[in-house]
Formats: C-alpha cells, sequence, structure tokens
C-alpha cells in the first residue's frame, strides 16, 4: 500500500513568525489559557494571526490546543500568541484558586445519595 504524497507546509516556519525565533513572553506554556479581547486582525497581520484570532473569538484554549487545531508547531504558535498578546489581541486567563487546588469533597456523593443507592442495590438483590 502506498500512502499519498506528503504534504509540506507552503509557508516555513521562521516566515510564519516573521523571522522571529523566540516568544516574546517566556512564560507562556503548552497550558497556557488565551482568549481573544475581540479586537479585529490587523491588515499588518499574517495568516497565521489570523488564524489565531478567529480560532480564540469563540472562546478560551490553552497554547497546546490552538497549535493543534491550527497544526502549527507549538513554538511557532507560542511566537504568534506572544505578539498577539503585547499588541492586546488576545488576553491571559489563569485560574482561579479553586480551580488549582480542588475541595477535597467536591467529588464525594452524598450519604444520602449512597444509602438510596445501597437499597436500591440491596431490593433488587432481594428479587
Amino acid at each position: 500500500m502506498t500512502r499519498g504524497p506528503v504534504r509540506r507546509r507552503m509557508i516555513p516556519s521562521y516566515l510564519a513568525t516573521r523571522g522571529t525565533g523566540t516568544p516574546t513572553r517566556n512564560t507562556l506554556q503548552l497550558l497556557t489559557a488565551v482568549v481573544a479581547t475581540g479586537l479585529p486582525p490587523a491588515p499588518h497581520h499574517t495568516p497565521g494571526h489570523q488564524r489565531i484570532i478567529s480560532l480564540l473569538a469563540g472562546g478560551t484554549l490553552t497554547v497546546g490546543e490552538t497549535a493543534g487545531y491550527l497544526r502549527l508547531q507549538v513554538g511557532v504558535c507560542k511566537v504568534l500568541v506572544a505578539q498577539l498578546l503585547d499588541g492586546g489581541y488576545l488576553q491571559v486567563r489563569v485560574p482561579t484558586p479553586e480551580a488549582l487546588v480542588p475541595d477535597a469533597h467536591a467529588d464525594r456523593p452524598s450519604k444520602e445519595l449512597l444509602e438510596g443507592v445501597l437499597s436500591g442495590l440491596r431490593a433488587l438483590k432481594q428479587n
């Protein structure tokens, strides 16, 4: 079996970032959540910038998810996201402290619910 021809990127990575190799912010990680601010793309934005703004206009995604959806290398995505953050087109969403340290009892069902399930199972066993 043969596969179809391998498709190459039409634009090399270094051109997608305008020759910039490192992001202006070294705090961007794969799980950094970003969202569009609502500003429309400017004429000077590259197609990569425009695609990121369009994708994030629908809601918050992580840098890793953004790279995956747009089929960009993570490093390229970090550079583009950092450029858009610097321009005010994106915002970083920091998780709330409650999200970082979940409540120990948040996922536990109530005692009443467990007792109801137990009595239902006993009733099934008797039948």
